[in-house]
This record gives C-alpha cells, sequence and structure tokens, in this order.
C-alpha cells in the first residue's frame, strides 16, 4: 500500500506525541510505503524541535526503496483542480495533487482542511489515528 503522510501528521509521530502517527512511522515498509513530496521534506526538518528529530525524519528515507521524497514537479493541471476544491494554493493543493499524481491510497494527515474540505474519488483522506484502526481491522 503506499501512503502520503503531510506535515501535520509527521511532525507529532516524529515528536512522540501522537501515538498513531509514530505507529504509522514504524510500519513504513515493504507492505507500506511512504512518498513525500520535498515540500513535505522541507515543512518537517523546519517544525521538528531537535536534531535527532531530524535525523530520525531522514533515516526513513534513507537507502529504502519503501519510502521516498520527490523531486519532481507536480502536474500544475492537478494543482489547480484542488484549488477548486477549496485547498489554498500554496501549500495543501500542492499535496492534494501530489497524492493523485503519486496515486496513492491513503493521505494521512491531521490538517482540517484536507479532513473536511477535500472530497475525492483519487484517494482516502484520513488521520492517523482512523489509519492505525483501519491497518488494526486489516491484520485482524
Amino acid at each position: 500500500m503506499l501512503i502520503c503522510i503531510d506535515s501535520s501528521a509527521l511532525v507529532v509521530g516524529l515528536q512522540g506525541k501522537d501515538p498513531s502517527a509514530t505507529k504509522i512511522l514504524e510500519l513504513v515498509g515493504s507492505d507500506l510505503n511512504l512518498i513525500v513530496p520535498r515540500l513535505i521534506a522541507q515543512e518537517v526538518t523546519r517544525n521538528l524541535t531537535s536534531p535527532q528529530q531530524v535525523r530520525q525524519f531522514y533515516q526513513l528515507f534513507q537507502n529504502y526503496s519503501f519510502a521516498q521524497i520527490i523531486d519532481e514537479p507536480v502536474p500544475l493541471v492537478l494543482v489547480e483542480k484542488y484549488v477548486n476544491l477549496g485547498l489554498p494554493a500554496k501549500a495543501d493543493a500542492f499535496i492534494g495533487a501530489f497524492a493523485e499524481w503519486m496515486n496513492v491510497s491513503y493521505l494521512i494527515s491531521e490538517n482540517r482542511h484536507f479532513l473536511r474540505q477535500v472530497k475525492t474519488k483519487a484517494f482516502q483522506i484520513m488521520d492517523a489515528d482512523k489509519f492505525v484502526k483501519l491497518l488494526e481491522t486489516d491484520i485482524q
């Protein structure tokens, strides 16, 4: 399964402030692949509070095929689509467009714009708690 985790969930997961977000990071591997745009990586490192947390973030992506930071530009037509869905153009529309472009199954976010405003069939949006519950249900 391919997922994208928004910076809002990555930061609290890396800081240990949200047990569900932390659990998702622990589960990233061959069965749960993670992909994020460079924009999210930059936002995460800007908002982490210690060099250890920054190292932990980049270790997720170091030499693993199941976790990648993508530098390629997102198609503008997709960004415009998410602007039209009501997301702010600078970041959130870009992240929604990225998730669709990369064909992720889930976008994990704590961002209210994603959770309340976006209705798309391209991928599912949920917070970390709901995603962990979904994973636990699938395992049983």
